[in-house]
């Protein structure tokens, strides 16, 4: 039974919108009625209001529609990392032009509970380590991730561990000190984790209530590791996530 409280046209729309995962993705207005076996003359209306309002868009040489700029800007505006982006990307900018290795911010993505670049600035120096925007990693190995790991809710972290298991992660007690150290030095270090001859050093970014927001990294060869390191890289970082969790507080409505 139809909840009278809804609307059905909406539901409709809606259901269109649906079909069109992905830039390249375009149906004709036959296409659509077969898939969401919707009468044409109902289609033909609820596309053209769509085409009416920017959501979609007509392809001249194709006589195919497509998603259209409201659509790319709704996506946007639901992005809930495109602040923090925004927020953070002086703060990553002023540690790349002092330490002139990469840094990157890096988020928990809350389907895979993976770690996952979304600001990379690489290094200036021809011989470098990258952390691509958009590369996932598990977030038990590396500084990057493990900064994540270690302020996640505990009933995500146990998730984590459970699915390490699985993988043939079998240093779980040894990890689980890991994280309790950088909680309570307020940054991750680690050397060759992930890659060989790699240098990470990582914090977080808290909100007031002390969740996990992101985490701000440094990558670079161990070859150019000096006595203060990781000292002054680890000043750098911490410093930077306090900036970026204050900025994204103010940005926050209440």
């Amino acid at each position: 039974m139809t909840d009278k409280s809804t609307s059905q046209t909406l539901r409709r729309g809606l259901m269109v919108l649906d079909h069109f995962h992905g830039n390249d993705i375009e149906y004709s207005v036959k296409e659509l009625t077969n898939k969401l076996n919707i009468s044409s003359t109902v289609m033909f209306r609820l596309v053209n209001t769509l085409v009416e309002s920017g959501y979609l868009t007509k392809n001249i040489s194709t006589g195919k529609y497509r998603l259209g700029l409201n659509a790319y800007k709704l996506g946007l505006y639901a992005n809930p990392n495109l602040k923090l982006q925004q927020v953070a990307r002086p703060f990553l900018e002023k540690i790349a032009q002092l330490t002139r290795e990469t840094v990157s911010l890096n988020v928990v993505d809350p389907l895979t509970l993976e770690g996952v670049c979304i600001v990379s600035i690489e290094s200036s120096n021809d011989i470098k380590f990258s952390s691509p925007v958009g590369l996932s990693r598990p977030v038990y190995r590396g500084a990057s991730r493990k900064v994540l790991l270690a302020f996640m809710e505990p009933f995500q972290q146990e998730q984590v561990f459970q699915r390490a298991i699985s993988e043939g992660f079998t240093n779980i007690n040894e990890l689980k000190k890991d994280l309790e150290n950088i909680r309570m030095q307020g940054f991750a270090y680690t050397e060759g984790e992930v890659y060989e001859g790699a240098l990470n050093v990582s914090a977080p970014v808290l909100s007031n209530d002390g969740l996990i927001l992101a985490g701000v990294s440094i990558h670079s060869p161990v070859f150019r590791k000096e006595e203060d390191t990781v000292t002054s890289f680890s000043n750098y970082v911490i410093e930077a996530a306090k900036h970026i969790g204050n900025a994204m507080e103010r940005n926050i409505p209440r």
